[in-house]
């Protein structure tokens, strides 16, 4: 495990973060699965492979137990696919090198399937029976991984702080999904808001169970004034 982020500049900043794209092993590995399947998909028959694979809401969506991650494996179109890929390798390269290609991995999963669960909950009636896809509910979960490990980090290009970025984002979620609720008759988009603040949950949780505060100096004269307290005065013989 290494330390989150290092505050370094210019080009030795630059060769660093290709560095860590290049050696993203696990998000290469995922990358190259999406479009795989992607292609496979689209070979023939792809509204039967979707119906197959991806998750919705009813008895059959709901019990077949692949079908919580399947999903996140199954892209509507190319856009779809490059998007949920940029974000990947951008995102999931620095996790990978704060800790390790089974965090990402850990961490994708988890955003996935809690994106999956909270989508079949909260989306909202325009999006009852349609297959859910893509990969965006891991992708969310890293990204708030990300922000909560290294809080007060600033990423190039959004020049904010992660705690910030990260309250931004589970914000603008809660909003959107809100509005697809009010607003489900006034243009409605198929965007999975609730599959997006399912994962970015599942990140958040993810971070703070991995990096806990650290232990503070006064902290640690409490414990052993406590200790001490606790232990009463000791006898001589």
């Amino acid at each position: 495990m290494q330390v989150p982020f290092e505050q370094e500049r210019g080009l030795r900043r630059w060769r660093n973060w290709l560095g860590d794209l290049l050696a993203a092993r696990a998000c290469w590995c995922l990358i190259v699965v999406f479009v795989v399947v992607h292609l496979w998909l689209w070979s023939g028959d792809p509204e039967a492979k979707l119906m197959r694979f991806a998750l919705f809401r009813g008895a059959e969506g709901m019990a077949d137990g692949w079908r919580w991650v399947t999903y996140a494996f199954l892209h509507g179109n190319a856009l779809h696919l490059c998007i949920n890929s940029a974000g990947l390798w951008i995102i999931g390269s620095k996790v990978e090198r704060i800790a390790g290609a089974a965090t990402v991995l850990k961490v994708f999963v988890s955003g996935v399937v809690a994106g999956g669960a909270l989508h079949l909950i909260a989306a909202p009636p325009a999006q009852i029976g349609m297959p859910l896809v893509g990969a965006s509910g891991g992708v969310a979960a890293l990204l708030l991984w990300l922000t909560t490990v290294s809080p007060e980090s600033r990423t190039w290009p959004i020049k904010v702080s992660g705690r910030n970025l990260g309250r931004g984002i589970v914000a603008a979620e809660i909003a959107l999904l809100a509005a697809s609720w009010v607003f489900a008759d006034a243009g409605y988009q198929p965007i999975a808001h609730a599959c997006h603040l399912g994962g970015a949950v599942a990140g958040w949780c993810w971070g703070r169970r991995m990096f806990r505060r650290l232990p503070t100096l006064a902290d640690l004269r409490k414990e052993r004034a406590r200790r001490e307290s606790a232990d009463g005065p000791e006898s001589s013989s």
